[in-house]
């Protein structure tokens, strides 16, 4: 009889209990950090008009003939004077039109000039009173890319950008104010937000359909899609606003996104900017920037928007990469592992723990789990237990959610302003067991 219950607990323990708990606590704990933090999130005061540095800004591009027009558009909408602003485009051997797009914005005459509709505001287009060039790459991938492009700035500040992304008119403003307060800053990464509104229809020639209000017009999306990017939206909301949020204030941050990161110069060049090494270059430098002992942040108020990826096949590829990402750069810093210090001591075990290990056992919980009434277990305590588990996940998103949505609501998409919210939370847990999601989302890569 005591082997019986021994072998019970054992058993219920190691492969539901453990992972359970673990992840139960570090969601709280993260949740608690965040919540004793919340003031960060405060937007910065206007910055005064003198003696403000100069930025430079890299947009690695291929094949994005109808993102690169929105990115460059919102580009020129920045409230940061444009005088200091150069941005530079690399085109990385693409085969459609994004040259042709570029350099209608370099020679005053874009491609399409057109409002950016986004779920909370629309971007005006505006003229651009900086400078712009056009580098040619060689498809080398986004590494050499940003490189090329770094050995040719002059900025203080080097942002680099995704050409799939929409920057919020405030964005740069705002990260020079949080360098400008904190001279201690090296790098840090932009908060994303994933947008509905930027599925837009266009035809092969990369060519803008608009609506009767002259907006860009929105794909339609099936039940799947909306699901998809609904569970995104929380995913990254969640992420960001709490997973991101509690490694920087513990000072251990372990990805810049790939979306948007911004960093000094200096420091960009100190550890020999972007390397090809692993798949997941942008956690490289992160580490590599960590390793100098440099500090690392998140900006909430430098806000990014990133369309949500509407294919489950799509989806999953990407996840997978950023499993395999996670694993390498690990590998690469292996002997900083146990190091002093939060990050090597603490962080990254735990990352190898909970990302890894302990997710092979929620994978593996999921397709035994069916199978437990044949081992002895009643079907209806096997049934209880995964309503159980289920209500737990679901409990620990809706507090992350009430930490992370107050401070982001008024930017929040309007279908997520109401009690949807509470139905969406109930999905998460599906969304993240049917992806090998990782709690901290890089971005786009």
């Amino acid at each position: 009889m005591g082997s019986a219950i021994v072998t019970f607990f054992v058993f219920w323990g190691v492969w539901i209990l453990v992972p359970l708990l673990a992840d139960v606590a570090e969601a709280l704990f993260d949740a608690a950090t965040v919540w004793r933090s919340r003031h960060l999130a405060n937007p910065y005061p206007p910055l005064p008009p003198r003696n403000l540095p100069k930025i430079s800004v890299i947009i690695p591009a291929y094949n994005e003939q109808v993102n690169i027009d929105r990115c460059i558009t919102s580009l020129k909408a920045q409230t940061y004077p444009h005088h200091l602003i150069e941005i530079i485009v690399i085109n990385d051997g693409s085969t459609d039109r994004t040259e042709e797009v570029i350099n209608g914005h370099i020679n005053g005459t874009p491609h399409w000039n057109g409002h950016i509709r986004l779920h909370n505001r629309v971007i005006p287009a505006r003229e651009f009173g900086g400078v712009m060039t056009l580098m040619q790459g060689g498809h080398h991938g986004k590494p050499a890319a940003v490189n090329m492009g770094l050995a040719r700035v002059r900025g203080e500040l080097v942002f680099s950008v995704d050409s799939d992304v929409v920057l919020e008119p405030e964005a740069i403003e705002q990260a020079v104010a949080a360098f400008q307060v904190d001279p201690e800053l090296v790098a840090a990464t932009a908060h994303l937000i994933i947008d509905p509104n930027l599925l837009i229809v266009a035809d092969s020639q990369g060519r803008i359909s608009l609506d009767n209000n002259d907006l860009p017009l929105l794909k339609p999306l099936g039940l799947s899609e909306k699901l998809l990017a609904a569970g995104q939206f929380l995913e990254y909301l969640e992420s960001f606003r709490i997973g991101r949020h509690a490694e920087a204030a513990r000072g251990e941050l372990f990805t810049l996104s790939g979306a948007c990161a911004i960093f000094r110069r200096e420091a960009l060049l100190r550890i020999h900017g972007y390397r090809g090494r692993t798949v997941s270059e942008d956690t490289d430098a992160t580490l590599a920037l960590q390793r100098r002992r440099g500090k690392v942040g998140y900006l909430p108020q430098v806000r990014v928007h990133l369309a949500p990826t509407i294919s489950w096949r799509a989806l999953f590829s990407q996840r997978v990469r950023w499993q395999r990402g996670e694993l390498e750069v690990l590998a690469v810093n292996a002997d900083m592992i146990g190091r002093p210090g939060r990050l090597w001591r603490w962080s990254l075990p735990r990352r190898l723990q909970n990302d890894h290990a302990l997710a092979m056992l929620r994978l593996v919980w999921m397709f035994l789990m069916p199978l437990f009434p044949l081992l002895g277990y009643p079907p209806e305590v096997v049934a209880q237990a995964a309503l159980l588990m289920y209500a737990l996940y679901v409990a620990v998103d809706v507090i992350q959610l009430a930490v992370a949505y107050p401070i982001c609501s008024q930017r929040a998409p309007p279908a997520s302003r109401n009690g949807d919210i509470l139905a969406l939370a109930a999905a998460l847990p599906d969304h993240d067991l049917l992806l090998p999601a990782q709690r901290n989302p890089q971005g786009a890569q």
